[in-house]
């Protein structure tokens, strides 16, 4: 193990340990504890060098989910930032651009500021749960929730105070990973051919996901919540090769169903 990834592994140990006693309790603030107390680990370990601080999402994501901002919005919430918020410091250069990035963990929000301001944007950083965002109805003029709707113990909750802080007319970006994708896909045939029968959470992306969506199943969440489907739009692979395939297959319908994330636009 090289000494930049010693930080991230003492960080995540506690995590690692806590994450499957928290999602068998079933209870929501067991769960909701967790990224508390991930949020106090990555500070202690990269409060004094959060250059290295680690991305908590897919490092392609940020750019796809920044560019479905649109260019006219002014106040924009970042729900659900994570220590290293590449979504609200992409949209914060913008010219007359105001971020709020909002994180559950104190020490979450702490890393968020110092990192964006070390990379030259300055962010309203609050401390706040998505289920229920503490800022009056339709107050912003877009919002952004990368990676964070599938570790909500009510999804349903949460996309509903989106909509409601969105202002009519704004725009509302929600990116998680695809339970059907390509790479589960493959995972999933092997598997099957060697006889394997894994649960359906052995393929997320993440041991601490509550779940993970379809294109489907995610719409179905947002027009439940009050908020309508405007656009769709993916998120590549990395890489040359079959990966560069992946990613040009799946970027329109129908080869999109085998998305590596979902992205969807949306308004109220």
């Amino acid at each position: 193990m090289t000494g930049a990834e010693e930080p991230a592994a003492d960080a995540f140990a506690r995590h690692r340990v806590e994450v499957p006693d928290a999602l068998a309790s079933g209870r929501p603030e067991e769960v909701k504890r967790l990224y508390v107390h991930l949020g106090e680990d990555l500070e202690a370990a990269y409060a004094s060098d959060v250059a290295a601080v680690p991305r908590l999402s897919y490092p392609e994501t940020a750019d796809v989910v920044a560019g479905a901002v649109p260019s006219s919005a002014r106040l924009v919430l970042d729900a659900g930032c994570g220590p290293d918020p590449a979504v609200a410091t992409a949209v914060g250069r913008r010219d007359g651009v105001t971020v709020v990035a909002l994180d559950i963990g104190l020490g979450t929000v702490r890393l968020a500021r110092s990192k964006a301001a070390r990379d030259g944007v300055r962010l309203l950083a609050v401390v706040g749960d998505v289920e229920r965002l503490p800022f009056r109805a339709g107050v912003f003029d877009a919002v952004v929730c990368d990676d964070t709707i599938e570790h909500l113990p009510d999804d349903a909750a949460g996309m509903r105070e989106l909509r409601r802080v969105t202002s009519a007319g704004g725009r509302v970006v929600v990116a998680t990973p695809n339970r059907w994708s390509a790479q589960v896909l493959v995972h999933r045939l092997r598997d099957l051919a060697a006889g394997r029968r894994p649960p359906r959470a052995h393929y997320y992306a993440a041991q601490s996901h509550l779940r993970e969506y379809t294109w489907a199943g995610l719409a179905r969440l947002a027009r439940r919540s009050g908020l309508r489907v405007v656009g769709r739009t993916t998120v590549p692979w990395s890489g040359g090769g079959k990966w560069a395939v992946a990613s040009a297959v799946t970027r329109r319908a129908p080869g999109r169903v085998l998305s590596r994330v979902l992205v969807l636009l949306l308004e109220p």
